[in-house]
């Protein structure tokens, strides 16, 4: 089994006071936990993210990450260079203060020879609840300083497909930026200025029934385009495009507990307490037959073992995201699991 190209998630904060009607982690935001990094920690996250097999390192939040800039700042320092960051945010700061942001982030990364995506939130849920718009703003910000380790893009829903299009499109011309959209396919598109391109992920609700009167995408149309896209089976962990082999998914929260994305039911080390790296986690994953086997197994192939009663079916239609239906179904059922991993 071949592991590589990995994906390192850390959550640095769970404070977030936006209130998305579909957020998957409204149930944290009372608890307000944030990530501050000891000396332990810091030499823990470094070990992982300047691994020569880091794909990428993703900061993001069960909350909204710029209430948590300090750690954000202190991660981007722990570089020792050629690392591709990616910045997870809904960017409702006022203007003069996210202009700053971007200018501290790009001299960090510029002066450790790195990237780092600024990736903002395009739903209609976020755009009604933040007063400071960042989108236009952050599309001219790139173009006026003919950015180089500094590039933007956007993360919406699947149901929000022409709010977003138009949304930015609107945002621009207010900005006397003309502007079209490309659509590439199911779940992504583009919006172009000039000869500048800016993509658009659609991602699929997790738990959309409070919607009425709404098609959106299930779980078996969103694994399908994923598939169709990577031109390989959807697994759990790090899938990557051929002929780049597979990777890991690790997670970070903020009280600094570990996780494989997707697998939050199988806690694996304390940033703040233990030894890791990123061999540690290897070995979890060849060692672990129930993990070996949610890594390897495509995963629709999984949800027809698991689905063994209508009240496990309903359970899968309704959570509806591949990377949350692990979590609830142990919350139900902790054997089944287990009985995937005996089937084998």
């Amino acid at each position: 089994m071949i592991l590589e190209n990995h994906l390192i998630y850390i959550d640095i904060t769970q404070m977030c006071g936006i209130g998305c009607d579909f957020c998957m982690y409204a149930d944290k935001h009372t608890i307000k936990d944030r990530l501050v990094l000891t000396r332990k920690s810091k030499g823990n996250i470094s070990k992982l993210i300047n691994h020569r097999e880091i794909k990428r390192v993703s900061i993001s939040g069960e909350g909204e990450p710029l209430n948590n800039i300090k750690a954000f700042k202190e991660i981007l320092r722990l570089s020792k260079g050629g690392i591709a960051f990616e910045f997870i945010t809904s960017g409702f700061i006022p203007h003069d203060k996210l202009i700053k942001l971007y200018e501290d982030i790009n001299q960090i990364i510029i002066e450790n020879g790195d990237t780092c995506n600024i990736r903002l939130s395009a739903d209609s849920y976020h755009i009604a609840k933040i007063e400071h718009k960042p989108h236009g703003i952050s599309i001219k910000y790139y173009l006026d300083n003919n950015l180089k380790n500094m590039t933007f893009s956007f993360r919406s829903i699947d149901t929000d497909k022409k709010f977003t299009r138009k949304y930015l499109q609107e945002e621009l011309e207010s900005l006397k930026l003309r502007s079209a959209i490309k659509i590439k396919n199911s779940l992504e598109d583009f919006i172009t200025v000039g000869n500048n391109k800016f993509q658009i992920d659609y991602k699929n609700l997790v738990k959309p029934s409070f919607l009425q009167n709404t098609k959106y995408m299930t779980l078996s149309e969103y694994v399908t385009a994923k598939e169709k896209n990577l031109g390989k089976p959807f697994t759990l962990g790090n899938i990557n495009k051929p002929p780049l082999s597979n990777g890991m998914g690790i997670t970070i929260k903020p009280n600094g507990d570990v996780f494989f994305y997707g697998i939050e039911s199988n806690y694996l080390a304390n940033i703040h307490s233990d030894d890791i790296n990123i061999n540690y986690f290897k070995n979890l994953v060849k060692n672990n037959k129930l993990i070996k086997t949610l890594y390897t197994t495509p995963f629709m192939e999984l949800m027809d073992k698991i689905s063994i009663n209508e009240n496990i079916k309903k359970l899968i239609n309704e959570t509806n995201n591949p990377y949350w239906i692990i979590k609830e179904i142990i919350k139900n059922d902790k054997t089944i699991l287990n009985r995937i991993v005996k089937n084998d």
